[in-house]
């Protein structure tokens, strides 16, 4: 019998980014689209001895009946005050409580309040003598390890534990480490800038023992290290999988590393342009996207039969409120399907939170609002309410069914887009069930560009043209953005409300500036 009862939790996120695709999983019948890789690990290093359960709120409830010995809470930014809720309940009920993740790690003084322990970085040379701790009644309030696990090989990840038929992905990571130091990326300050590659056999026999065959790699740069990359992508050849990535968009570069990935299962790579403003990407550190033609390299991205998921940020002290258009006109003329538009936002840790404010540009602002379809800010050319208003008229126009059709009826008609990919454990009765959806809600639909898609994309997929999966995927979730981001424009008022609060105009307006600021270049 086990000993000690271990209740592991990933708190829920109350305003969720809408590139989360919460309305795309819901319409194939899920709860999530993923759940954190890091409570299935810390499950995987912890002895026998105890009794384990993990509790996702996007899923579960995380209050349960009996009451752990030791509850363990992962932190990020958004989640941090629903994490500090449900610590302050467990501990009210007599469970040891251990905090970790990077907000926990970033603000010891302020999590430690609302835990016994905090577990800063890394968990994995740590967890042991956390355990051990708590067993002999000595836990300490920090547990700090000054250096990083060599992450060579890894455990399996306890994915037994949670109800993965609830889940659309779930997530694999080959590295960790990012050379670059962009000053709003929190991932250098947590991981550090050192690379540490995993053996690739350990990598492909945790892919291969994945109980969902579709997942997404954390590495903030999968192909970084190109020989690395190409080793571990042709050893995957063959697994019946599909995957998401995020990479440089020097990734276009290779030809071969292209191929690899496409017959590895890859499906979309995020990348990170952040701005088409070239003083904004000076200013934010990002200089390997300078001197780049974005559009070539997307057009070679695609026509290897891999959809490009661009990111943009918007609030640099550079910026003026027509990046935006900017941005806008960029994923129409460049045919990307879906990308990821937001706010900059200072996350605690990063080098821009550490000089917003030096410069007294952060206020006192709810943590749950920071995922980046709120201004968190006081942004240098624009108000906050400018900014906001601005950025959802963007969302709405871009993800409207005329643009989207446009986009991806110009993606697909060339051919590239016509091969049928893995099943990726996908099985007959959901398919029938997504193919039922697609006709229902397109083909019938009022929207005229949304029956246009429908009938025009499967044209292409009887000329030959287009797979049918590729077409029933890409139609389904370009519905689910678009939900999602009806659904902020409902909160419109109210959101604006909240931001009216704290917006007192343009940084320059204020006449607030510090001895000395001036407009990084």
């Amino acid at each position: 019998m086990p000993e000690y009862f271990l209740l592991l939790i990933k708190p829920t996120q109350k305003y969720k980014h809408y590139s989360i695709q919460t309305e795309l999983a819901k319409s194939l019948g899920k709860k999530a689209t993923n759940t954190s890789l890091a409570l299935p690990l810390i499950a995987a290093l912890t002895p026998e001895k105890y009794k384990i359960k993990i509790a996702d709120e996007d899923i579960e409830s995380v209050f349960i009946e009996d009451t752990p010995d030791i509850v363990g809470i992962t932190t990020t930014t958004p989640i941090a005050n629903r994490a500090f809720e449900i610590a302050d309940e467990y501990r009210k009920r007599g469970s040891k409580v251990i905090l970790g993740g990077p907000y926990a790690s970033f603000n010891y003084n302020e999590a430690i309040e609302h835990a016994d322990a905090i577990v800063i970085g890394e968990a994995e040379n740590q967890w042991e003598q956390v355990l051990s701790d708590f067993e002999s009644g000595n836990l300490k309030n920090k547990y700090t390890s000054y250096e990083k696990p060599e992450f060579k090989k890894m455990h399996l990840p306890r994915w037994d534990l949670i109800d993965t038929s609830t889940i659309l992905s779930l997530t694999v990571q080959a590295s960790r480490g990012c050379p670059f130091s962009c000053e709003f990326c929190i991932a250098t300050e947590f991981l550090g800038r050192r690379m540490r590659f995993r053996d690739i056999d350990d990598v492909v026999n945790e892919i291969k023992a994945l109980p969902v065959k579709n997942f997404f790699f954390a590495d903030d740069n999968l192909t970084i290290n190109k020989k690395y990359a190409l080793k571990l992508l042709r050893k995957m050849k063959g697994l019946d999988v599909t995957w998401l990535c995020q990479s440089s968009i020097d990734v276009a570069d290779d030809p071969e590393l292209l191929k690899a990935m496409y017959d590895a299962g890859c499906r979309f790579v995020l990348v990170g342009f952040e701005s088409l403003n070239s003083n904004s990407i000076k200013e934010t550190n990002k200089k390997q996207n300078l001197k780049i033609n974005y559009k070539n390299q997307i057009k070679r991205i695609h026509n290897a039969g891999i959809y490009v998921y661009g990111s943009f940020i918007v609030g640099f002290d550079n910026d003026e409120l027509d990046e935006l258009e900017n941005i806008h006109n960029f994923v129409n003329e460049a045919n990307i399907p879906v990308f990821m538009l937001s706010m900059l936002t200072a996350a605690f840790g990063t080098k821009l939170y550490d000089r917003l404010s030096k410069e007294g540009r952060i206020y006192n602002f709810n943590t749950e609002l920071t995922s980046g379809i709120f201004p968190m800010m006081h942004y240098n050319n624009f108000s906050q309410t400018d900014l906001y208003t601005r950025y959802l008229e963007t969302l709405q126009e871009a993800y409207s069914f005329k643009e989207m059709y446009h986009r991806t009826y110009n993606l697909f008609k060339d051919g590239k887009f016509n091969k049928k990919r893995v099943d990726a454990g996908v099985s007959f009765l959901l398919k029938l069930k997504t193919m039922f959806q697609l006709i229902r809600r397109f083909k019938f639909a009022k929207d005229p560009y949304k029956r246009k898609m429908f009938n025009d994309f499967f044209a292409l997929a009887r000329q030959g043209k287009l797979a049918m999966s590729e077409m029933i995927s890409m139609a389904l979730m370009l519905e689910g953005v678009n939900k999602n981001i009806n659904k902020m424009a409902k909160n419109k008022q109210g959101f604006l409300e909240i931001i009216a609060e704290n917006d007192k105009g343009s940084w320059k307006d204020m006449n607030l500036c510090s001895p000395g600021y001036h407009i990084p270049k």
